[in-house]
């Protein structure tokens, strides 16, 4: 009853006052107000021609994030509303590239390979931060990130997430390059739990309209905020959570690895698809409404001025192609998709804005492996982790992990090469 009176009384302030509490409509769930003093280790770092690049290109294509500045010659004012009347931050622009000043933090990937790095170690004195996707263990079906489709074994996401990270780790590191881990096997990084998040989950259901029963039923209703504190425990605390071991962890570059799925309907009758498709994210595409929450404007602009997109997408392409090489399988296109763009000319690689890439400090590529639904993976999958090879669908191959850490070291091993 309490969660009831509690939504009642966001739900009647909203309708008294017209508008939700601040927090709400300025911070995404979750969020803690941006320190906005740290643009000033990034003024006159960036020219004006080179901001507006970035922004138009990869950041904002649809042009949201003009309409919460005021652009100069010299700087841009950034403001929390579109009236322009609450204003946030002011960033200076370098008159040229001749006087730009350093980046506070240098990213670029032939700056952090160490001087003694050899042909058989060429990533010495690299760390790259593996993130594998989702929880897992008991936590497995409230992600919905689980299927069993008798008498196979279980299909449970973060699990093969997990299995890739370590055959990644060890190939890294063979190669000199210390690995470090944003998460432990089975276990939350965040300490919150979906029962303590149901306060949060009323507020964002507020903020968000709702999807409230045309006739008020308390069960559907308290399910309602049920499902969004569980998806605020596992999409929002939990990659937050991650976030901030990250920022401690001060990697050269953040792999995020995910295997990926088409609808399959009904969890007790789950429907293989017909193939994979590939893809690959970078930090981008913000979309108007997105920006409308201070927290996600303040990310933006950290990204962009780490310049963190050209590494990104250097990154994405690499591993595409290692990827599209070994695994023979279709590139997502994501036709007529607003909340993606297309970056570059390497199939299946785009700017996505997503928690994870936004604000996970530094470089970070976002890899979507094969479904685990589809004819094509399927079988390969339920096989396990093995050496050598086995038939596969009539074809010999190795174990899919296996293949994917190698393209995967692959591209980031040019990622850390020196251009030619």
């Amino acid at each position: 009853m309490r969660y009831l009176t509690r939504l009642l009384g966001v739900l009647l302030i909203a309708a008294t006052a017209g508008t939700l509490p601040v927090q709400a409509a300025r911070l995404t769930p979750l969020a803690t107000t941006p320190d906005w003093s740290r643009l000033e280790a990034y003024q006159y770092t960036i020219t004006r021609a080179e901001f507006l690049r970035l922004i138009n290109e990869v950041y904002s294509p649809d042009g949201g994030f003009w309409k919460y500045c005021q652009l100069g010659d010299d700087r841009v004012l950034l403001f929390s509303d579109t009236l322009k009347t609450e204003p946030l931050a002011a960033l200076h622009f370098a008159p040229d590239e001749a006087s730009r000043r350093p980046l506070p933090v240098d990213f670029s990937p032939m700056a952090r390979v160490s001087a003694t790095a050899t042909k058989e170690r060429p990533l010495e004195g690299v760390t790259i931060c593996l993130d594998p996707g989702h929880v897992g263990g008991e936590w497995a079906k409230l992600e919905e990130r689980f299927f069993q489709m008798p008498p196979d074994p279980p299909i449970e996401e973060a699990e093969l997430n997990w299995i890739t990270c370590q055959r990644i780790a060890e190939k890294l590191e063979a190669l000199g390059a210390r690995v470090t881990w944003s998460k432990s096997h089975n276990e939350p990084v965040t300490k919150l739990r979906p029962e303590q998040l149901r306060d949060e989950a009323i507020l964002s259901i507020a903020a968000s309209g709702g999807n409230w029963p045309l006739t008020f039923d308390p069960a559907k209703i308290l399910q309602q905020i049920d499902d969004r504190a569980n998806s605020l425990f596992y999409r929002t605390a939990e990659i937050r959570a991650r976030a901030e071991a990250v920022a401690k962890l001060k990697p050269d570059l953040t792999l995020c690895v995910h295997y990926n799925a088409g609808a399959w309907g009904d969890v007790k009758n789950p429907q293989l698809v017909e193939q994979s498709k590939l893809v690959y994210f970078i930090n981008g595409a913000y979309s108007e409404g997105e920006l409308s929450y201070d927290d996600q404007k303040f990310e933006l602009l950290i990204k962009l001025l780490d310049r963190t997109a050209p590494l990104e997408q250097r990154g994405a392409e690499f591993v595409a192609k290692e990827m599209l090489e070994r695994f023979k399988m279709t590139p997502e296109t994501y036709a007529n998709w607003s909340a993606v763009k297309k970056i570059g000319s390497v199939p299946g690689v785009f700017a996505r804005n997503l928690l994870a890439n936004r604000s996970f400090p530094g470089p970070v590529i976002f890899i979507e492996g094969p479904y685990m639904n589809a004819r094509d993976a399927y079988p390969w999958l339920i096989a396990g982790d093995y050496e050598g090879t086995k038939e596969i669908n009539g074809v010999a191959k190795p174990s899919i992990f296996r293949e994917m850490a190698d393209a995967v070291v692959a591209g980031v091993v040019r990622y850390f090469e020196r251009p030619q």
